[in-house]
C-alpha cells in the first residue's frame, strides 16, 4: 500500500521490542517537535507468521526462550521489518531502536545478569548480540552508535532495558488519549509530584517505583523485582532459586493452573463471559496480587499503583478483590491513605513503548509525553 507522510515532520523516530517468554512485541513511535511520542500516521503490516492489532502493534509468538541467538534473530527481523516501514515514508528521519526484556539488566552496558523466564538471555551482552543479529538480517556491518545511518552503511547498537521499567517510563508520561488532533495539554505529563508503583503481571511479576518521572532503578539496576518477594515460605520452588516468590501465585500461568484451563487468557475470557469457576480463579488471583500490593504499600508509601501485562485484561474482576486485600492487610489500616489501584492505560504495548521512548531520549531527544495506542 502506497503511504503518504503527513504534513508535519517529526524531529525522530524509535521502534522499540517488548521480549517476554513467550512472544515478542515491537511498533514504532515518532517523536513530535513538541517532544511526544505518538504513533506513526501511516498504514502497518505485519510479518509472516506474526499478528497485528488497531494500534500497530506486531506480536510474534515464539518458543526460543532458551535459544539466545534464535531470540535474538527474531528481534532483528521484527526491527527490519519495522524499519524498512519508517525509511519508505521518512528515508531520512533519525531513527533509534530499544529491546525491553524479561530480565536483569546492569543499566551501564545492557547487559543481561540474569533471567528467569528467557534462559537464553541469561549473562548476555544482549546490546551487541541484538546489533549483530541485526546486521546479519540488514547485511550491513553493525556500529556502536544510537542512530540508524541515514544512508544505510551500518546498523547501530540498541538500548536495552528492563521490560517493567519500561513500561513504567511510559506509564508515568501518558497523557491521556492516542487522537493526535485533540491531545490533551494537561494530564500526568512527566509524572513530576508523582510517585507511581508499576506491577506488571504476565509469565511472571515485574515491576518499577517511578519517582518524579525517573524511574528508580536502584543501586545496581535490579530495583523491582517484587515478583520474588517470598510470600509462601512453604510454598513450591521459582526458577530464580527462592521458594515461594508472589509471582508464582500471581502470574499468568497461576491463574491459568487455578482454573485448570490451559492459559490465562482462556481464564479471562471465560471469567469476563460469567464462567464462576474461573471468576473465581481470577478473584484468587487478585487477593494474592492485594496482599502483595499492601507490603508494597508498607515500604514505599506510593501514590498509586498501576496494574499492568497481560493479566491485568481481567480489569475489575481482578482489581476489586486486590484492592479490597490491599485494605485488609495495609500497616496502618484506616489511619493512613490507600493508594489507588488501577489498570494500565498502554496495556500491553507499555513496554515497547517504554523501550522506543528511552531509547530515543538517550539518544539526545526530550521526551515530554507518550499519545502512544490505547486502542
Amino acid at each position: 500500500m502506497e503511504v503518504t507522510a503527513p504534513r508535519a515532520r517529526p524531529v525522530a523516530a524509535s521502534i522499540g521490542l517488548d521480549v517476554g517468554g513467550g512472544a515478542v512485541k515491537a511498533g514504532t513511535v515518532v517523536l513530535g517537535q513538541d517532544g511526544t511520542l505518538i504513533r506513526p500516521p501511516w498504514p502497518q503490516s505485519a510479518p509472516a507468521g506474526a499478528g497485528i492489532d488497531a494500534g500497530g502493534e506486531v506480536r510474534t509468538r515464539h518458543h526460543v526462550e532458551s535459544d539466545g541467538e534464535a531470540l535474538a534473530a527474531l528481534c532483528a527481523q521484527m526491527t527490519h521489518e519495522q524499519y524498512l516501514g519508517l525509511r519508505s515514508v521518512w528515508p531520512e528521519l533519525p531513527v533509534t531502536w530499544g529491546v525491553s526484556a524479561a530480565a536483569w539488566i546492569e543499566p551501564a552496558t545492557g547487559r543481561s545478569v540474569f533471567s528467569p523466564h528467557l534462559m537464553g538471555w541469561r549473562d548476555r551482552p544482549l546490546p551487541s548480540d541484538l546489533s549483530s543479529a541485526l546486521s546479519s538480517v540488514a547485511g550491513l556491518p553493525s556500529a556502536e552508535v544510537a542512530v540508524f545511518d541515514a544512508e544505510n552503511r551500518t546498523v547501530p547498537t540498541p538500548w536495552v532495558i528492563n521490560d517493567a521499567d519500561a513500561a513504567a517510563w511510559a506509564e508515568a508520561r501518558w497523557q491521556g488519549t492516542d487522537d493526535l488532533l485533540t491531545a490533551p495539554t494537561t494530564a500526568f505529563g512527566d509524572g513530576r509530584g508523582d510517585r507511581m508503583v508499576l506491577v506488571a503481571v504476565g509469565t511472571g511479576i515485574g515491576g518499577a517505583l517511578v519517582r518524579d518521572g525517573v524511574v528508580d532503578i536502584g543501586a545496581h539496576g535490579m530495583a523491582g523485582e517484587f515478583g520474588h518477594m517470598t510470600v509462601d515460605p512453604s510454598g513450591v520452588p521459582c526458577p530464580c532459586g527462592n521458594t515461594g516468590c508472589w509471582e508464582l501465585l500471581v502470574s499468568a500461568e497461576a491463574l491459568a493452573a487455578r482454573a485448570g484451563r490451559a492459559s490465562a487468557r482462556s481464564v479471562m475470557d471465560e471469567a469476563l463471559a460469567g464462567d464462576p469457576v474461573c471468576r473465581r480463579a481470577v478473584a484468587e488471583t487478585g487477593r494474592w496480587l492485594g496482599r502483595g500490593l499492601a507490603t508494597l504499600t508498607a515500604v514505599l508509601d506510593p501514590s498509586r499503583f498501576v496494574i499492568g501485562g497481560g493479566v491485568a485484561a481481567a480489569g475489575e474482576l481482578l482489581l476489586e478483590p486486590a484492592r479490597a486485600e490491599l485494605v485488609r492487610h495495609l500497616p496502618g489500616g484506616r489511619r493512613r491513605p490507600v493508594p489507588p489501584v488501577r489498570t494500565a492505560a498502554l496495556g500491553n504495548r507499555a513496554g515497547w513503548v517504554g523501550a522506543a521512548g528511552t531509547a530515543v531520549e538517550r539518544a539526545g531527544w526530550p521526551v515530554t509525553g507518550v499519545l502512544a495506542p490505547t486502542g
